[in-house]
């Protein structure tokens, strides 16, 4: 059954990760034909800072310091606005940030959660992405958009979609699909061969890139493919994921699938895309396999 989405969900701490988010977050909006909902969290650090003081001056701090996030939010969200053209509300909860963001996406139905990555676990670490990034993407019931960085190209020329061999990487081919015809963009379509002297895995993957590029093209949308081999000393294709999109110069989102390594717990996503996410110049699309928050062209 098909859903019906009303929003896209842009936390925001204003930093300027998450209003390079509210930027992106513009001309999808106008494509899609949904307002934008902007959501701060007061984070919730289980000590009561207002506890030291009387009940009454307690209410009192509390709300003079709740209403200067609204004010602030109301500013942030009245110039977007303004300068998008699309509506944009404003709402403030308190809590965990990344539960509270997740209940929220399912309570306003939202379609999309973009949102600026929060910093890493770890200094000496740039591969990967802090814990409430890594939650929301990994629980979301719809597609995460992570900006890194702030991207001035308005709009989408082209979507880079690398593929494996598993199962649930037609159902990332549906989505590029449909993002291409809101955008008018270019799918390029790279398979990363991590055993270039395994020939039937070679040839698995030609074949693969046959058959979606074929598949894209019969829903009208251009497309390019190319098998790349993966050197020896690299151990991970993520890196070269990320470089084969800057050195096009017209790619504009990366979408990937971020499957839970085995044996880790549920706040974790695949190093791999930890790595795209933390390392793209580009915004980065996130997709759970099997995900009905984005609604496949074939259903």
């Amino acid at each position: 059954m098909k859903r019906n989405f009303h929003t896209i969900l842009v936390p925001t701490d204003f930093s300027d990760k998450s209003l390079a988010a509210l930027e992106e977050s513009h001309n999808l909006a106008k494509l899609t034909g949904l307002n934008i909902t902007l959501m701060h969290v007061i984070r919730d650090t289980g000590h009561n800072i207002f506890s030291l003081f009387d009940p009454i001056q307690s209410d009192k701090l509390k709300k003079e310091y709740e209403d200067q996030f609204r004010n602030k939010m109301s500013k942030i969200a009245q110039d977007a606005a303004d300068r998008s053209g699309v509506q944009v509300n404003a709402i403030i909860s308190r809590g965990k940030e990344y539960d509270k963001i997740l209940k929220a996406s399912q309570l306003l139905e939202s379609r999309f959660i973009v949102m600026g990555v929060n910093g890493e676990p770890f200094e000496d670490n740039k591969d990967y992405i802090g814990s409430n990034t890594a939650r929301i993407i990994r629980k979301a019931n719809c597609p995460v958009i992570t900006i890194n960085h702030k991207h001035d190209h308005d709009g989408c020329r082209s979507i880079l979609l690398p593929l494996d061999l598993t199962h649930e990487t037609r159902q990332k081919v549906t989505n590029a699909i449909e993002l291409a015809r809101l955008f008018g963009s270019t799918i390029k379509v790279i398979s990363i061969n991590t055993d270039p002297r395994n020939k039937e895995i070679e040839s698995m993957l030609r074949r693969q890139l046959e058959q979606v590029s074929n598949f894209i093209s019969k829903n009208d949308i251009r497309v390019e493919a190319e098998l790349i081999e993966k050197p020896a000393h690299i151990k991970s294709p993520a890196p070269m994921i990320v470089e084969y999109a800057k050195d096009r110069k017209d790619v504009d989102l990366i979408m990937i699938m971020t499957q839970q390594e085995s044996g880790l717990f549920e706040l974790f996503i695949g190093s791999s895309a930890q790595e795209i996410i933390s390392k793209a110049k580009v915004p980065v699309m996130s997709i759970i396999p099997k995900q009905l928050g984005f609604i496949s062209i074939m259903s």
